[in-house]
């Protein structure tokens, strides 16, 4: 609907028409709309702030109406800053707009862009109080996601990221954002074509260069597609343009959205080899699980350790009768799992609210997918081997050992 509104607000509800029609038939929409992500609370958020950005800017003779857009602005970006980070690419947006269009840097000077940034501060203020408190941990997070500590400019990483955006956003719809990019830098593009670029682009190109970097997920640069549907749309519905253009751009995500549902909807029955690829670093984790339960019956009142969150994430879930995060509450007879932070800096949840640190418990079990775990081993004066465990799934091996660790010596 914010999209139908941006698309409207910029030429006509034809436009917006096709624009909310060509998001909610895309086949990145239609997998994510089976996973619980913070990129949903995300793209919404996105999507209502350029439209009220967009409404602000065109008022600028003031009103009632004026201010409430504003206000909502001030809104989408905050909540859109708690949901993830990456809402932050729409100030980036913004300003690159602001910079190449002097005819609303009057936002700059007046009480409603005052009004816009002290919404989203006030809202973002105990995310950043809650960070100050606790060795700004989600800063930390984000390093560990950006691995720059790693081997560095992979230009394959590069060319496979922008090719998983072609898939992302659709190949057709892509190359169209791609022409009209190429359209702007040489001075073709329209007013309306220029603000979405200009929110479109910013998390493109540095995610890009992120995984030229070192490595980058598909769905990072997900903040540009919200406003390059609505310019797509914009070029769908030029006046002239054939009708065979909009059939050949949404037809073919319609339909690929259907055998999505269709595979869906059979799994496992019919498991096709790309789909299977794709839930190989997700499966086998359930398997996994039934074989570490006889392990935890056999030492009821020892503690868990792990050392990474994928492998506690996965096992809190699937053994969940079994062991609990942290330290369970009186008459709760779960074993306590804690993690292993290695720098004694956390990078993620489980680092920061469950971290070891000999208090809780000695002997432990250790559960590590590390290949050589001697780094923990020998803050311990006694390691025995328990057990070494594997799962093949989907044509990915997963492996884990589990160690019975006696007098922790402190890191």
């Amino acid at each position: 609907m914010a999209l139908y509104g941006l698309g409207a607000t910029l030429r006509d509800a034809r436009t917006g028409m096709w624009a909310a029609v060509l998001w909610i038939t895309l086949p990145s929409v239609a997998f994510s709309s089976l996973i619980v992500s913070t990129d949903v609370p995300l793209l919404a958020c996105w999507a209502v702030a350029v439209l009220a950005l967009r409404q602000t800017l065109d008022r600028r003779d003031g009103g009632r109406a004026a201010w409430a857009w504003a206000a909502a602005a001030g809104v989408a970006i905050g909540l859109g800053l708690l949901a993830k980070y990456a809402m932050a690419y729409a100030l980036a947006g913004l300003a690159l707009h602001l910079a190449l269009a002097p005819g609303d840097r009057w936002i700059l000077r007046d009480r409603r862009g005052l009004l816009i940034a002290a919404l989203a501060l006030a809202i973002l203020a105990p995310n950043l109080a809650w960070n100050a408190a606790n060795q700004f941990a989600t800063v930390g997070h984000l390093g560990d996601n950006a691995n720059l500590r790693g081997e560095l400019f992979n230009l394959d990483h590069a060319v496979e990221f922008i090719g998983q955006q072609a898939g992302v956003f659709g190949p057709l719809p892509f190359l169209v954002l791609a022409w009209r990019a190429v359209a702007w830098v040489r001075g073709r593009a329209s007013p309306a074509e220029r603000f979405l670029l200009a929110f479109a682009l910013p998390p493109l190109l540095a995610v890009t260069v992120q995984a030229f970097l070192s490595r980058a997920n598909a769905n990072w640069a997900v903040t540009a597609y919200p406003t390059a549907a609505v310019l797509v749309a914009l070029w769908l519905t030029e006046p002239g343009r054939a009708r065979g253009w909009r059939l050949w751009t949404v037809g073919p995500h319609l339909a690929a959205g259907l055998v999505f549902l269709f595979v869906v909807a059979a799994w496992p029955a019919i498991t096709p080899p790309l789909v299977s690829k794709g839930l190989g670093r997700l499966a086998g984790w359930q398997t996994m699980a039934q074989q570490i339960r006889p392990i935890l019956d056999r030492h009821l009142t020892t503690p868990v350790l792990m050392s990474d969150r994928m492998t506690m994430a996965a096992l809190l879930y699937y053994l969940r009768d079994r062991i609990a995060e942290g330290q369970p509450a009186p008459g709760d007879a779960r074993m306590a799992t804690w993690m292993w932070d290695w720098n004694n800096a956390p990078e993620n949840h489980y680092e920061l609210a469950d971290a070891y640190d000999g208090s809780q418990g000695d002997p432990v079990l250790l559960i590590t997918d590390w290949p050589d775990p001697l780094p923990i081993l020998e803050k311990f004066a006694d390691a025995d081997s328990i057990a070494a465990l594997s799962v093949t799934s989907f044509g990915r091996t997963r492996r884990l050992t589990i160690w019975r660790l006696t007098g922790y010596r402190g890191h």
